[in-house]
């Protein structure tokens, strides 16, 4: 991780400067090369309001009121998760929250390194929406048929508890963990997983998941009292499967795929068959020499080309200290940590 150190002299009112020091969390909002910026709770909200298509809202760590969206924005946060080893902390938008952004708007929706434990709601057309290194809940759609999610793009996040494709969507999924995907099409929706972690523990994947593809994937459906299996409409290369009745790939005609006989906790190294945060889902050293990909790195989401980390790829805020007293002609100074991975 680098680490930038920026100190600024800078006017600043007195009620902004009691705002601020009442709470660290700030987001700063760019729109056409200015910046804005908003302290507090409502800082998130604040920025929004303040925005248009295209601009740029950066979150510091802290909790941050939901609001929903309607512009085409990026809104990029502190991370995920707890970094002990960094000393960061993440951004959590706290409540639910919808999109729908009009399909007329040419800029795309961003959100990256962001935690929320609520749920989304999609609306209207979403199309070309990327979400990087995010902890969502639940991801929906509104209606199953006058919602589209089109290209929409997943890469190492974690979605615990759903992830639903309306009719006529797609999404791609990379380095990422997904609890319970479901495709409502089984001709017109589709899913591309790559190195990516699929778990169901109630319902069935054989109805759920349709034309779909799965390469370097561990799939896994336990708990369920019938046999499962991936349907044959969906394709998949060089995964690791588990499912009641040990028949995962019966209708999966290639031979690069492995039908796991244990349980998943001896692949793991720390799984307990129940979801948390803390889970990293980390293989076993005899799990990372046996189960390989195509590329020859191990099945999962710390293979590939694009292992996962959940640390943020653009500058985050981590500290911001402002003096207790500004100078005599009225200037504050502030020290600015802003930090990004390598």
């Amino acid at each position: 991780m680098k680490k930038f150190f920026v100190s600024l002299v800078m006017l600043l009112s007195t009620s902004a400067v009691s705002l601020f020091a009442q709470s660290s969390m700030l987001a700063t909002l760019s729109h056409d090369g200015e910046i804005s910026t908003f302290y507090g709770a409502t800082a998130l909200r604040d920025a929004y309001n303040a925005s248009k298509h295209g601009d740029i809202i950066t979150l510091s760590s802290g909790s941050f009121t939901a609001v929903n969206i309607s512009k085409a924005l990026t809104i990029r946060g502190a991370g995920m998760q707890v970094d002990t080893a960094a000393n960061t902390f993440p951004t959590v938008i706290s409540g639910d929250f919808t999109i729908n952004i009009p399909d007329t708007v040419t800029q795309r929706l961003t959100m990256e390194g962001l935690y929320n434990h609520f749920t989304v709601t999609v609306g209207g057309t979403l199309k070309d929406a990327s979400f990087l290194k995010c902890k969502f809940k639940a991801f929906r759609y509104a209606n199953s048929t006058s919602t589209k999610m089109k290209n929409l793009t997943f890469i190492h996040c974690r979605i615990s508890d759903g992830l639903n494709l309306p009719n006529e969507s797609s999404a791609s999924c990379v380095n990422c963990y997904i609890y319970a995907p479901n495709t409502y099409s089984l001709t017109s929706s589709n899913f591309e997983f790559s190195n990516c972690i699929i778990i169901r523990t109630t319902s069935y994947l054989r109805n759920s998941i349709y034309s779909s593809s799965f390469f370097n994937c561990i799939i896994y459906n336990g708990n369920v009292s019938s046999t499962d299996y991936l349907d044959s409409s969906n394709t998949a290369y060089y995964c690791l499967g588990k499912a009641y009745g040990d028949r995962m790939f019966q209708n999966i005609p290639n031979t690069t795929n492995t039908k796991l006989t244990a349980d998943l906790n001896t692949v793991f190294k720390t799984y307990t068959g129940s979801y948390n945060d803390d889970e990293t889902f980390e293989l076993t050293d005899e799990a990372k020499a046996k189960y390989l990909g195509a590329d020859k790195t191990q099945v999962g989401i710390y293979g590939g080309n694009l292992p996962f980390d959940p640390t943020p790829t653009n500058p985050q805020i981590t500290k911001c200290n402002v003096a207790s007293k500004s100078t005599a002609d009225g200037k504050l100074s502030v020290d600015i940590e802003v930090s990004a991975a390598e």
